[in-house]
């Protein structure tokens, strides 16, 4: 029946006057020789264009054509059908509906790629048919991360077929591999410039004992990426660590590095580490884009009261402004941010960092650097013969570090840190817990922000929608009032790769140091009895009720806030 329907195509086209009977009969040569639709053969040699062929078959097939450029694509379609069986086929999922999901093909005559589809969902298949190349960029815009990579892939000869044949190989030694260094250089630099596109702050490369795994963070979420074999592990490696010049024969210790790149007019700085497996050697770069860096308060997150009072605490001439949370949690833009509110000439600024991400004019910036005996407690001892006004210290990790800090703060500076706990009251029993008398605590800390960093919708696909009963609970229980019945989220979009989300914003929660405050700091009170205190006396928005606002607000989802924070009882 396809070859019927194929000849039949032909003679339509010959009948048409757009091709005569010789061109016919040479493409039917190369259909044969490649393996290819005869559309396809006709398109490549250039005989009708691509929109000839989609309207041609289209009317004589009677299944409808889709201007893929023009269409929105559902990314609810796009979860349902795997990636690999998109491209294997040609062909992109539109939309899903009552059971039926709409495909758009490059050949709708290919009867095995409707049966694997309807295999691979369970669900009937409806046909539309749309151009090569179109359906190829509109795989490209809507598969994520994985695509522009595999092509380079491809040219070094690696198809995802190829990764499936597991092949037990040793760890990488470090050495290079057969491969040139031009292919190898041309991946690193797609590797990089999709993190970049997809708006990555760190690149995952991952061996594992059979293949090598790509994994990009984006908005705080780790997505998976390309999937390589193990041949190709040792040049992507050594060319990542000649970049950073680290030592590409030392592959058993972990090694630092750093790089730059120029990449579409902006000066961008990577941070590399590797750290050796069983495996071979895991390697993560982060991406420090300084166009990136927000240096508002207010574009971090920080509204209302909470502003205006954090603005208040950077008035004060001394003292120590701590920042908390974990790990990747927005804490070190915070402190950027508000050193640049206090950067002015009548001030001298110095900051000891480990390392320094962005460098910051008209601030004096010092990076640990273990090898020259440079450490926070040392480092910030020298500042302090600096004639400072005012001291960033990257974190206090350490009681020495925490009394030097304090110290400093009671001699007239202004000292801004941060700390790895859960909440702000958590930040004093901390201190405390490294070994910083009470007394000392009460005296010399003004405040306390804790944050996390949680998804934007995006704004491209946001849409309202009404919350159940258990949401409402969920953000009632806040003591948040609900004046209105509707919330948002992203249904996902070519601009957000599917995800309904584009870009972080933060959610806070200030405690201000208070005479109520300070006598719970020197009867040793737990985190708990010191957060009740600070919502009795200054009406405290702990982080989980400021996600409910943005939720509210419609900047944020609520399960961005639950993935951050809990309950609170």
């Amino acid at each position: 029946m396809a070859i019927r329907e194929k000849l039949r195509l032909g003679d339509v086209l010959v009948k048409s006057g757009m091709i005569d009977s010789e061109q016919l009969n040479e493409a039917v040569t190369d259909q044969k020789k490649n393996g290819w639709p005869l559309g396809k053969a006709l398109v490549k040699k250039q005989y009708i264009s691509e929109e000839q062929l989609v309207r041609t078959l289209s009317d004589q097939l009677e299944i409808p054509a889709v201007d893929l450029r023009n269409t929105p694509i559902r990314a609810e379609a796009i979860q349902t059908v795997k990636e690999n069986l998109a491209r294997k086929h040609k062909l992109i999922p539109v939309t899903l509906n009552n059971g039926t999901i709409t495909v758009a093909m490059s050949d709708p005559l290919n009867l095995f790629a409707v049966d694997e589809v309807t295999i691979q969902t369970g669900l009937d298949v409806e046909r539309m048919i749309a151009g090569e190349s179109d359906i190829e960029r509109a795989i490209q815009e809507h598969y994520g991360v994985a695509s522009s990579i595999q092509a380079v892939l491809t040219s070094l000869g690696i198809t995802p077929e190829t990764v499936e044949e597991k092949k037990p190989v040793a760890p990488s030694s470090g050495k290079g591999t057969d491969m040139n260094d031009a292919p190898v250089a041309r991946l690193v630099e797609m590797i990089i410039k999709q993190a970049i596109d997809d708006g990555a702050s760190d690149i995952h490369i991952e061996p594992g004992e059979n293949l090598l795994q790509i994994r990009f963070r984006i908005d705080g979420v780790l997505f998976e990426g390309t999937r390589s074999p193990k041949s190709i592990e040792s040049a992507l490696i050594s060319r990542i660590k000649v970049m950073a010049n680290m030592d590409i024969s030392e592959a058993r210790a972990p090694q630092d590095g750093g790089f730059s790149m120029r990449l579409d007019n902006r000066d961008i700085e990577f941070r590399v580490s590797t750290c050796p497996t069983i495996w071979g050697e895991n390697v993560v770069l982060r991406i420090l884009d300084r166009s990136k860096l927000f240096l508002e308060l207010p574009d971090l997150g920080l509204t209302g009261d909470s502003l205006e009072r954090f603005q208040n605490l950077l008035k004060n001439p001394y003292g120590v402004l701590l920042v908390t949370g974990p790990t990747g949690s927005g804490k070190t833009t915070t402190l950027y941010a508000a050193l640049s509110k206090l950067n002015r000439p009548d001030k001298n600024i110095k900051t000891i960092e480990d390392p320094v991400e962005y460098r910051l004019p008209g601030i004096r910036q010092t990076q640990v650097n273990a090898k020259a005996n440079i450490t926070f407690a040392t480092g910030l001892r020298s500042l302090m013969r600096q004639d400072p006004d005012i001291i960033m210290v990257g974190e206090i990790r350490d009681e020495e570090t925490s009394e030097i800090a304090i110290q400093a703060a009671l001699t007239g500076h202004l000292v801004l840190s941060t700390l790895h706990t859960n909440d702000a009251a958590g930040a004093l029993t901390r201190l405390s817990n490294m070994g910083v008398e009470p007394f000392l605590l009460e005296s010399s800390i003004v405040g306390i922000l804790a944050q996390r960093l949680v998804r934007r919708i995006c704004n491209q696909c946001k849409v309202e929608y009404e919350p159940s009963e258990s949401e409402i609970t969920e953000m009632t229980a806040t003591g948040l009032e609900i004046d209105r019945l509707s919330l948002f989220k992203g249904e996902g979009c070519k601009a957000c790769k599917q995800s309904g989300y584009s870009g972080r914003i933060g959610i806070f929660e200030l405690l201000v140091m208070n005479d109520t405050i300070r006598r719970q700091v020197l009867d040793r009170a737990t985190p708990m009895e010191i957060r009740d205190a600070a919502i009795a006396t200054q009406n405290l928005q702990t982080l989980r009720k400021d996600g409910m606002s943005k939720v509210l607000q419609g900047w944020t989802t609520l399960e961005e806030v639950n993935r951050v924070t809990f309950a609170e009882n």
